[in-house]
């Protein structure tokens, strides 16, 4: 076995060149007579021949030189070309690479021919004589057999005497045999398709007249094949002899035309000769003839080109000689009676062939692994074929098997596990067949995408027509059947364009404008338009098929149909109709996900249209288009429903003018065309989107927009009508309807199923699980018998998953039900933030709706509207302004001419100012500037817009959600809705929950009130002056119901503000170059401390963030007072109502409507005690340390009233509550008097301090001034008897001492407090009768 293996594959490898070679079959004895055996020894001695002809003409040549016979330049001269041509070269001057370059050949010849030869004979000497292989049955098996064991013998003995050269040598007989093997079963099982292959490549990699013909062979192949024709063997034979014969031609005379003489007769730059592609690639240079050089303007496939007519040649020659051994009657039977569906043009069979040489291969591979070549290095693993000699085997001669014994039983164990292996190879073919018949099926979606791809990689006219028929077929509803029946006009159409497309990649061929492009690789773009031209082919030869099986089935349908056939057909149907149940419910799954989430991607996909590359008009369009259908889904939710099958309408519409108008835009001329019918120039040409665009880039710009296309159509024809079914909530069935609370019972478990009958049982489980479980895949249940034992487990496992599916369903109502009761707020913050952090014009409509629409919840929806369309206009400015036309002035004022109005530290501060440090751009006033990253730049409006479509959909769906379920909406918005003012007082936890619930309803006055502390201390300039000034009207009424009165105007009075400051904080345009008029005299300090707008120091905008936190707390509190009006409400939360100021104690204890703690009964009990009992004692201390923390005149006041309260504290708590009222407001109202005044004073603190260090350091000592606030630029001049007392201002500590003066208010008002008198009262009666019995009588 080496011995053939390495004889004829080194003979292969080495001497594919000589083209005589491919029509000799190789001969087993290669040293024998035949033309194997002449064809080395001829080689040998024309090489050795060759060799010493060179070595006496290098002599010769210096003899002559020597001898001045001959000029020193006879290079060139007529006798040395001639005898060059013939293959003798001068080496004189060369180096010692190209000496070396011109000798090898001859030498390498020779050395690797004797080499062949004489391991040829050195292996076929040592091969069995082929008597062995001729054996009778009957007497040869037992001597074959011991003959086996004899020489497994020898061959265990000489393995460890064998040397390393005999182990390599074998090692590479047997990686020889594997790659023969391999290659033999490609050439004989698919070798036409090969030669098909190789055609085409051929024919493709130089383009010329010459090349044309594999090229127009290879079409024909193709397209004879997608008409489901066939060919007779034997005329494909002809046809590939033919072939043999022409490429052979074309290779002689592309190697005659290297010589120089040639060249000479026929110049390279002839066009005949760039038309017939005979390419020059050796170039003689007379100058140094020993030079291998070759022309400069070659390109790889030139060099390429011959290699592939090399191996084009080798193997249709390889084939012919396969075809040549086996007999032509053979061929002539075989091909006459194979059904046309059997031939090699089917690709089913094609198909299988291939799946049966990857077989048999991987199993030549484990036998050769288990038959290893014996010790004379042959093999006795021997096959016969039927038609002569076997092609896996080197094309020897016949080779046959031995038989072993061995026991009948291992033999049929055998025979079994061979028919188990079938089997499974029959089950993974068949599984790999029925893969490709379903790409078969969908082979209509590659050509349309084939088709766009063509059109849009390759532009022009001829490949414009593939993309509007693309585009008309994707957007047809039966796209399969319409492409199926334009399959033909696509490969003529296909066939054409590819045909003229070679034609015009001959080398020099000019490019036509508009049709052909000038390319630099001809075999890139035809290669791709071969594979485009592959799926027409596909496409075709699929649609044949098809109707051909369609006739027959229609024929079959009128013949007679036999009992057994129907039985077996029945059987077969059933067992397709169980995979096809599978499949239905996969894909059912899969069809409801896309249904539900495929919009979300065609909304993706208008991002990656509007913002890749450059912004220009089209793809503003786009966003325009995407905003209206967002802004209409959020305004109103049914006109959106019935408009969107119009809008995706208009989407594809609107898409194919694009990709037309900028398809065709890449033609010459075309913008000549349009700047003309625009009158416009190239650069508005430009923002239009109208530009013509490199290869690369132009396939980025045509293929986003084409798959948003494809998106769109499939969302229009495959989902969209699903998609209005799912979201037409009214027709989702009732709570009460469905399974999952209908099987479930109260207890968690299904009904005894051992109680009911059998068809009731059947009709509960069958519900239950075609309902649930087969939508998610376990489909296994189905099969399940009721009467095994494993029923009540799956049952309850049943049970368990329906539990599941009903907590999950829970937590999603819960959180439904939060998103609904915080949404507002999130929404509002979100909103309020942005436009703080973006200062504009534009966004000043934001502010201003919110500011209103929170306090006054009827305004809600609507300025939700409002910012949605508005956010919309933002966008489209925001992207209109990034257009290359639109480029206002920017503006540049002067500050000479206004230098002399500014005094002071004004003259330095005013250069850095904004009027006058660069020129600016306007659109920045407006809330417009330039950018590169648009998408980061629109990015707070965008999610600004998700955020508002989301708070619409949580409404809308809260609302169908409780009108299909027939609910009505919660009275408060809660969390536990089992939680009322009678568990208040069950325990901590109910305690806890409670306050979860409506810590708001009870406490919101007093958060409101801390908030405008918060306020002031935060920002202590004039506008929390006038917070001050709005808190001590509202503290004024003391009263709760009075409060409630005046609210609203509270909430209006902190809604103008806000919108106000906001206003001050865009100030004038400073394209106006006008300045503030205070601006010149006033110092920035002050500026700031007044918050007006200035063009050096603007007002800090996020100041504002506190008056929104205020203004969303007071609209929240606003919605508290109506709710108090609610009987509802009063009736869960209890009401906020005060009690009477006038109540005794003592009187109503027995009539007081809330439990008495005094004794301690739980732990709430207990808390109660030390909240109620011991507060006011703490809150007295609190006063103690705000007025000794730090030393001023103010903090006298807060010492007085601690010291007061803790002299007639406990007489004061047994005063009736309107008195502990009265001195108790005096105390908070001097706590604001301290806030405000020190407000007020914080102008001197931050705008005069430099002043009053110098004349009135008294004061600042006396009242602590001092900045708290960061952003002053404070001046203080070194002084060593006045010191800032830094430590010792702010309000911190007021704000703390508020805090607790209101909690301690709010307990005096409380029920629970009345028991705390009680006690203390009957404390101190016990007191006196004890001290009465206690004295002496």
């Amino acid at each position: 076995m080496a011995s053939q293996v390495v004889c004829g594959l080194i003979f292969r490898l080495l001497l594919p060149m000589c083209l005589s070679a491919g029509e000799f079959p190789p001969h087993l004895s290669c040293i024998h007579p035949g033309h194997t055996g002449r064809l080395l020894q001829s080689l040998c001695f024309t090489s050795m021949s060759f060799l010493l002809l060179h070595i006496i003409y290098q002599i010769t040549v210096n003899s002559l030189l020597a001898g001045n016979s001959i000029s020193s330049n006879f290079s060139c001269s007529p006798w040395e070309r001639s005898i060059r041509q013939i293959g003798f070269e001068s080496v004189i001057g060369a180096d010692a690479g190209n000496g070396i370059r011109v000798f090898i050949p001859d030498i390498g010849m020779f050395m690797a021919g004797l080499a062949i030869w004489l391991l040829c004979r050195t292996l076929v000497q040592k091969r069995p004589p082929e008597d062995m292989a001729q054996y009778n049955e009957d007497e040869d098996n037992e001597y074959l057999y011991d003959r086996e064991e004899e020489e497994l013998e020898e061959e265990e003995e000489e393995e460890v005497k064998e040397s390393t050269k005999r182990k390599i040598l074998r090692l590479v007989a047997e990686v020889a045999s594997k790659l023969k093997e391999i290659i033999g079963n490609l050439i004989t099982t698919a070798g036409k398709v090969v030669v098909t292959i190789l055609l085409g490549m051929t024919g493709i990699i130089l383009p010329s007249l010459t090349s044309f013909v594999y090229f127009s062979i290879f079409l024909f192949l193709c397209t004879w094949w997608s008409l489901c024709r066939t060919f007779n063997t034997l005329i494909f034979s002809c046809m590939c002899v033919l072939m043999a014969i022409y490429s052979a031609g074309h290779i002689i005379v592309l190697y005659l035309y290297q010589f120089q003489f040639f060249q000479e007769s026929v110049s390279p730059q002839d066009e005949y000769i760039r038309v017939f592609g005979i390419s020059p690639i050796v170039q003689s240079n007379c100058s140094c003839t020993w030079k291998l050089s070759v022309h400069s303007d070659r390109k790889w496939y030139h060099f390429v080109s011959p290699i592939m007519l090399l191996v084009l040649y080798y193997t249709l020659a390889t084939l012919i000689r396969l075809w040549l051994q086996e007999p032509i009657d053979h061929l002539m039977v075989s091909s006459a009676d194979t059904p046309a569906e059997h031939q090699l043009n089917v690709p089913f069979l094609l198909f299988g062939n291939t799946c049966a040489f990857i077989t048999e291969t991987l199993n030549v591979i484990s036998d050769d692994r288990q038959n290893g070549p014996t010790s004379n290095g042959t093999s006795l693993d021997f096959m016969a074929t039927e038609n002569g000699p076997p092609c896996l085997n080197f094309y020897s001669t016949p080779q046959y098997k031995m038989d072993q014994p061995g026991d009948s039983t291992e033999d049929s164990a055998a025979k079994e596990t061979e028919d188990e292996e079938n089997d499974i190879k029959k089950k993974g073919v068949g599984a790999m067949v029925k893969v490709f018949h379903f790409v078969m099926k969908q082979s209509y979606i590659c050509a349309l995408i084939a088709m766009m791809a063509w059109s849009i990689t390759y532009v022009s006219w001829l490949t414009f027509v593939f993309l509007m028929w693309s585009c008309i077929l994707w957007m047809v509803r039966d796209r399969r059947r319409y492409a199926m029946m334009s399959s033909p006009f696509m490969v003529a159409y296909g066939n054409l364009i590819i045909v003229l497309q070679y034609f015009w990649s001959f080398e020099r061929a000019k490019p036509v404008a508009g049709f052909f492009v000038e390319k630099k690789n001809p075999f890139h773009s035809l290669s791709s338009k071969m594979l485009c031209m592959l799926s027409f082919w596909l496409l075709l030869r699929q649609t044949l098929t098809e109707r051909q099986e369609k006739q027959k089935e229609e024929s079959a349908g009128l013949s007679d149909v036999h009992v057994e056939d129907q039985k077996k057909k029945e059987e077969e149907e059933s067992k397709e109709e169980e995979e096809q149940d599978i499949m239905h419910v996969f894909g059912s799954m899969v069809m409801a996900v896309l249904v539900k989430y495929w919009i979300y991607i065609c909304g993706g996909m208008f991002f990656f249209v509007s913002f890749e590359g450059n912004i220009v008009m089209y793809k503003i369009i786009y966003m325009m288009m995407f905003l209206s259908c967002v802004a209409l889904y959020q305004v109103h939710f049914e006109y959106w429903r019935r408009i969107l099958k119009y809008f995706w309408m208009s989407v594809v519409i609107y898409t194919m003018l694009v990709l037309t108008v900028v398809y065709t835009f890449q033609f010459d001329g075309s913008k000549d065309f349009w700047s003309g019918m625009l009158n416009v120039k190239n650069e508005s040409l430009n923002d239009l989107g109208l530009e013509q665009f490199s290869v690369s880039t132009l396939f980025t710009r045509i293929f986003i927009p084409t798959s948003f296309l494809l998106v769109c159509i499939l969302h229009l024809h495959y989902f969209h009508d699903h998609f209005l079914q799912l979201t037409d909530l009214q027709a989702v069935i009732a709570k009460e309807q469905s399974t999952i609370y209908r099987l479930v019972d109260q207890d968690g478990s299904l009904p005894d199923l051992t109680m009911l009958s059998a068809s009731s049982v059947e009709g509960v489980l069958s519900e239950v699980r075609l309902s649930f479980l087969s939508k998610l895949g376990f489909l296994f249940l189905l099969s399940i018998d009721l009467k095994s034992k494993w029923h009540l487990v799956v049952d309850r496992l049943t049970v368990l998953f329906l539990k599941f599916l009903e907590y999950f369903h829970k937590l999603q109502l819960f959180i439904w039900w939060l998103l609904e009761i915080h949404i507002i707020k999130i929404v509002s913050c979100y909103i309020i933030l942005l436009t703080l952090y973006e200062v504009s014009l534009l966004n000043f409509v934001f502010l201003v709706c919110w500011a209103f629409a929170l306090p006054y919840s009827q305004y809600r929806p609507l300025a939700s509207s409002i910012c949605t369309v508005w956010t919309c206009v933002i966008i489209v400015c925001k992207m209109l302004y990034q257009l290359k036309t639109i480029n206002p002035p920017p503006f540049d004022c002067s500050y000479v001419e206004q230098s002399g109005k500014y005094t002071g530290d004004r003259v330095s501060e005013v250069k850095e100012s904004l009027l006058y440090k660069i020129p600016g751009d306007p659109g920045n006033w407006w809330g417009l500037k330039k950018t590169e990253d648009l998408l980061g730049y629109l990015r707070n409006n965008l999610l600004m817009l998700a955020l508002l479509a989301f708070e619409v959909t949580i409404y809308r769906h809260q609302l169908y959600f409780r009108l299909r379920n027939k609910l009505s909406p919660p009275a408060a918005p809660i969390i536990f809705h089992d939680i009322t003012r009678q568990h208040l007082d069950m325990g901590i936890t109910y305690f806890i929950k409670y306050f979860i619930n409506y810590f708001f309803y009870k406490f919101g006055l007093e958060t409101c009130l801390l908030l405008v502390v918060n306020v002031i201390g935060q920002r202590m300039d004039f506008y929390a002056m006038l917070h001050a000034f709005a808190l001590i009207a509202v503290m004024y009424r003391r009263r709760r119901k009075a409060i409630a009165e005046i609210w609203s105007k509270y909430c209006f009075f902190l809604a103008c503000m806000l919108t106000f400051q906001y206003f001050v904080c865009i100030g004038i345009p400073p394209a106006a170059c006008k300045d503030y008029p205070w601006s010149f005299t006033t110092d920035s300090n002050v500026i700031k401390w007044l918050y007006i707008p200035d063009f050096y120091k603007k007002p800090d905008p996020l100041f504002l963030i506190y008056d929104f936190m205020l203004l969303l707390c007071a609209s929240m509190q606003r919605q508290v007072f109506e709710d108090e009006n609610k009987a509802a409400v009063r009736l869960i939360a209890g009401d906020n109502v005060e009690i009477c100021r006038d109540l005794d104690a003592a009187s109503f204890s027995v009539h007081n409507p809330v439990p008495d703690f005094i004794h301690c009964r739980s732990y709430l009990d207990m808390l109660k005690v030390i909240m109620f009992s011991y507060l006011f004692w703490f809150v007295l201390t609190i006063i103690f340390i705000t007025g000794t923390t730090r030393i001023s005149i103010f903090c006298m006041g807060y010492l007085v009233a601690c010291f007061y309260f803790l002299l007639f504290g406990g007489e004061l708590l047994l005063k009736p509550i309107k008195k502990i009222l009265h001195y108790w407001d005096f105390l908070i109202a001097y706590n604001i008097f301290v806030i405000t005044m020190k407000n007020i004073l914080s102008i001197l603190a931050c705008g005069y301090i430099d002043s009053l260090m110098e004349n009135n350091c008294w004061l600042i000592q006396l009242f602590s001034l001092s900045c708290t606030i960061k952003g002053y630029v404070i001046k203080l001049a070194s002084s060593d008897t006045c010191d800032i007392p830094k430590n010792e201002a702010g309000i911190i500590w007021d704000s703390i001492c508020f805090a607790f003066l209101l909690l301690q208010r709010r307990v005096f008002m409380s029920y629970y407090f009345l028991h705390v008198v009680a006690d203390i009262r009957a404390s101190g009666s016990f007191a006196s009768v004890f001290l009465l019995k206690s004295r002496p009588q």
